[in-house]
């Protein structure tokens, strides 16, 4: 279903939080890219200056976009054992950017972050610690937690099953390709069906991959 886009509101009441809930409106239906001091005053039907009494710049901007977005994870409680507080972690951001794929720019290209996600990130190096990992083998198990979230945000977001590269696997030849075409008839839908979650299952592989695999009760 396609997002509508904003809607272009009258002068009301200008403070942070509007100028920050018309930018994220405008980072989620048309991406980083359209966002400007213009275009979110135009939409306040403001004059851009008017915005700077309430944010210095367009970082400044983007950072109180990435704090509002960072306020929705609901931390779970701590839990000792590591694969399931680190799962109950990223299940929780995963729950409150899922909507806004706009994070992954804001994070990985222009290297902004909140910190409201600090206690997330100790928490996470202290259950990989746990799980018996050092120091640094903690930090590129935690670089690749956030890799995988990344990924898996852009991809459910942007995914189409009429995309061109879908459509260049299914035409391809099956016996040139056999093993490309027996995964894909495995993976078919019914026209209609819902794609599985697919968030869950992947994040435990990357954690066996980490972890070792989980073991049996």
């Amino acid at each position: 279903m396609t997002t509508p886009a904003p809607r272009r509101r009258g002068p009301g009441l200008l403070d942070l939080p509007s100028i920050v809930d018309v930018a994220v409106g405008i980072a989620r239906t048309e991406g980083m890219a359209a966002l400007s001091m213009r275009r979110i005053a135009d939409e306040l039907g403001r004059s851009p200056m008017a915005l700077y009494r309430h944010v210095a710049d367009r970082q400044a901007l983007v950072l109180a976009m990435l704090d509002a977005v960072a306020a929705r994870i609901e931390i779970p409680p701590r839990v000792e054992d590591p694969r399931a507080e680190i799962t109950a972690l990223m299940h929780a951001v995963h729950a409150a950017v899922e909507g806004d794929p706009w994070v992954v720019p804001a994070l990985v290209q222009e290297g902004l972050a909140s910190p409201r996600i600090i206690p997330v990130v100790d928490r996470i190096f202290a259950a990989l610690g746990r799980a018996g990992l050092d120091e640094r083998a903690a930090l590129s198990g935690h670089a690749l937690l956030w890799e995988f979230a990344y990924g898996e945000l852009l991809t459910s977001h942007h995914e189409r099953e009429d995309s061109w590269n879908r459509r260049m696997i299914r035409d391809s030849d099956p016996d040139e390709f056999p093993a490309v075409h027996a995964v894909i008839r495995a993976a078919s839908r019914a026209p209609g069906e819902r794609p599985p979650e697919m968030f869950t299952p992947h994040l435990q592989i990357v954690l066996d991959g980490l972890l070792g695999p989980e073991r049996s009760p």
